[in-house]
C-alpha cells in the first residue's frame, strides 16, 4: 500500500480490510473512526482490500461458497500471523463495520496474549418477551506472539471450512466457533468491544425501548466500540428492517450521546 510507514519492532499494529471504494457512508465512518483511534494511541495502521483473497488456500476459498464473513474469518487470522512474524509485538483486528464511538474508553491495555470481543444479542422470544444472549465475537480480536491459541484457530478454521460439503452459517467459524471455545477455555474478553442487534439499534435511535434496556442491563463495562453486523443488511430481524439508514442513525446517536461516557448501564 502506498505511503505506509514502516512498522517498528515491538509496535502495536491495527489492521482492517474492505473492498475497494466507493464505500457506503457507514463503512466510511467506521473505518475513519478506527484509523483515528489508532492514531490517537500511536498504533501503526494497515487497511487491506481484495488482495486478502490471495493468502487463502484454494480449497478453503471454494468452500466458503461466496460468504464474506467466512472468507474473512481465516483471512484475518493469517494477516495477524503474518504481521506478528514480521516485527509487530501485538496485532489488533477490527471488522470494517465496527465503529469506535468513545475512543477515550476504548483502551487495549490488557497484557493478555489474546483478546476477543463481547457479543450481547437481544432478540424476541415472543411478541412481548425478549431474550438476551451473552457470547463472544471475532469482529475485534487481539493477539501477541505469546498467544497459544492463534495457530490452533488458524488450523481449526481452515479444517472446519475445508471439510464442508454445503454452504454453512456465516457465523460458523466466527462467533459460533469462538463462543464454543470460550465456554470451555474462557478467553480474555474486551468488554468494551461490543455488538448490537437491530432491535437494540432501533430502540437506541428512539431513545428508549425494551431491547435497549435488556442490552444495557447485560453490560459489564461501558461499550466504546460497536460492530454493526453489516451482513444482516436488507434482512428483517425481529421486525426491524436492516438498512444503511439504520446504521447511519445508530452511529449518529452514539456520537451525539455516548462519545465521552460510552454506552453504559445507567443503574
Amino acid at each position: 500500500m502506498p505511503n505506509e510507514r514502516r512498522i517498528k519492532v515491538n509496535e502495536t499494529l491495527v489492521i482492517q480490510s474492505f473492498h475497494s471504494k466507493p464505500w457506503p457512508k457507514h463503512i466510511e465512518q467506521c473505518i475513519t473512526s478506527v484509523q483515528s483511534w489508532a492514531n490517537q494511541n500511536k498504533y501503526a495502521y494497515r487497511l487491506f482490500g481484495d488482495e486478502v483473497l490471495e493468502i487463502l488456500p484454494a480449497d478453503y476459498l471454494k468452500n466458503c461458497f461466496g460468504r464474506w464473513p467466512v472468507i474473512m474469518d481465516l483471512a484475518r487470522l493469517l494477516l495477524i500471523k503474518n504481521h506478528l512474524n514480521k516485527c509487530a509485538h501485538r496485532v489488533i483486528w477490527l471488522d470494517a463495520d465496527t465503529f469506535v464511538f468513545a475512543p477515550g474508553k476504548f483502551n487495549v491495555t490488557n497484557n493478555e496474549p489474546h483478546l476477543v470481543g463481547r457479543e450481547i444479542w437481544v432478540s424476541k422470544k415472543s411478541s412481548k418477551q425478549w431474550k438476551t444472549r451473552k457470547h463472544v465475537h471475532n469482529a475485534f480480536v487481539c493477539f501477541t506472539n505469546a498467544s497459544p491459541v492463534l495457530d490452533f484457530l488458524i488450523y481449526a478454521t481452515d479444517r472446519i471450512v475445508t471439510n464442508l460439503t454445503a454452504a454453512s452459517s456465516p457465523q460458523l467459524v466466527g462467533p459460533k466457533l469462538y463462543t464454543h471455545l470460550n465456554n470451555l477455555i474462557r478467553f480474555p474478553i474486551m468488554e468494551t468491544a461490543g455488538m448490537m442487534s437491530p432491535a437494540v439499534m432501533k430502540d437506541l435511535i428512539a431513545g428508549q425501548g425494551p431491547a435497549l434496556n435488556r442490552h444495557l442491563k447485560a453490560l459489564k463495562e461501558p461499550m466504546a466500540a460497536v460492530n454493526l453486523s453489516r451482513s444482516l443488511i436488507d434482512h428483517t430481524v425481529d421486525d426491524v428492517m436492516v438498512t444503511h439508514d439504520l446504521f447511519d442513525q445508530t452511529i449518529g446517536q452514539l456520537v451525539k450521546n455516548f462519545k465521552t461516557s460510552g454506552l453504559e448501564n445507567p443503574n
